[in-house]
This record gives C-alpha cells, sequence and structure tokens, in this order.
C-alpha cells in the first residue's frame, strides 16, 4: 500500500507539469459592446467560458481537473469570445446573436458549470433580457 500511494503521489505531482494553453490570443480591443445590465449579466455568466477575460478556479489549477476545464474554456472560445467578437465578419456576428439566442433557452451556462459556479444561473428575467438584446442585435445586422 506504502509503494502505491508513493508512486500516484510521484504521478500526480508529474502531471502538474503538463498544462494547458488558455492565455488570451488577442487583447479585448474588439471586445462586444452592449448596455451595461447586459454586460454584467454575461461577465457573470458567460465570460468565463466564451472570452479572454477566465478566471480559473482553483481546481483550474491542478492536473488532471485543469485539462478538462482549460479544453472546455478554449472549446468555448472557438465557439464565441466577445472579447473578439468585432473581428468577426458581420454574417457571423449575425449567426452568433442568433445562436446566443436560442443557447440562452436550449443550454447556457452550462449545467456542468453552474453545478459549482450557482451565482451564473440566469433567471428567467436574466435569459429575457439576453434574447431580447441579441434579437435586437441581429435585426441591426
Amino acid at each position: 500500500m506504502l509503494k502505491f500511494s508513493i508512486i500516484a503521489t510521484i504521478i500526480l505531482v508529474i502531471m502538474q507539469f503538463i498544462t494547458i494553453d488558455i492565455a488570451p490570443q488577442t487583447t479585448a480591443k474588439n471586445e462586444i459592446v452592449a448596455p451595461k445590465e447586459v454586460m454584467t449579466i454575461l461577465k457573470k455568466s458567460c465570460y468565463d467560458c466564451h472570452s479572454n477575460e477566465s478566471v480559473l478556479p482553483w481546481y483550474g489549477k491542478v492536473a488532471p481537473m485543469s485539462w478538462a476545464v482549460g479544453n472546455h474554456i478554449n472549446d468555448g472560445r472557438k465557439v464565441l469570445n466577445f472579447s473578439t467578437f468585432y473581428t468577426l465578419p458581420k454574417a457571423k456576428q449575425k449567426e452568433m446573436f442568433e445562436r446566443i439566442e436560442e443557447s440562452i433557452v436550449i443550454r447556457m451556462p452550462l449545467p456542468s458549470y453552474t453545478w459549482i459556479h450557482r451565482d451564473a444561473i440566469l433567471t428567467p428575467q436574466e435569459k429575457k433580457l439576453l434574447q431580447k438584446w441579441s434579437k435586437e442585435e441581429f435585426r441591426k445586422l
């Protein structure tokens, strides 16, 4: 049993040196612009996975959880990154506004995220506000 514990500890220590890069690829110069109340909701419930302003929780810095969190953030940024939103072509921006509206109803924020981050759960009023905003932005483009 002692041998197993030593080997497991060595493996866990070695795992800490294998990291996933989640550093922002650009600055927030092209960050999405929205009314203050919308930005408050986006930053509370969306920005950890969909911006270059991700805030890692303590477990997001410890392997193997850091690998899962890092992959989740990188995947979220690939789908939609609010920090670089205006670098997208207008057609893609329009598509994103449409997807925002749908995603709020269907799956966002993800239950795996809100399970720990209870404050990120959207209230019905917040969902309505985000949907209204995304519809308005969709029409503008």
